[in-house]
């Protein structure tokens, strides 16, 4: 894998279980570029997982895109962007993974967001 500067987004389509490590490392990358903690980087890591993982279960057609948005004081935010075909058929389990997601971030900043066809996540420092 290529590694980014900061200031890249990152596009990866997840296929295959391969994909889903990469969308793993990805993730991780730019959470140790950032200055998250390491308690942060493993929660932020497990939770865009088991996004991608679920993604490529349920056969979503999915795209992640993973930005980097830097706010005051060198604080950063990381959004990742799920966008799929097929995230509409699946609200239930949408809603239940977004239980289960809330469970590993614990006292993290995230918020989740779900919009036509795509399911967005966002971790603060």
């Amino acid at each position: 894998m290529m590694h980014s500067t900061l200031s890249e987004a990152r596009n990866v389509h997840v296929g295959s279980g391969y994909d889903v490590v990469l969308v793993r490392q990805h993730v991780r990358q730019m959470a140790r570029q950032a200055g998250f903690c390491l308690t942060a980087q493993a929660r932020m890591t497990a939770i865009v997982s088991e996004v991608a993982r679920a993604a490529l279960e349920r056969h979503w057609n999915a795209d992640f895109l993973f930005r980097l948005i830097p706010h005051h004081h060198g604080r950063y935010e990381i959004e990742v962007i799920c966008h799929a075909d097929n995230l509409q058929r699946d609200a239930e389990y949408l809603s239940q993974l977004r239980r289960g997601l809330q469970e590993i971030a614990g006292s993290a900043a995230l918020a989740m967001q779900q919009q036509t066809g795509q399911f967005i996540l966002r971790f603060y420092m």
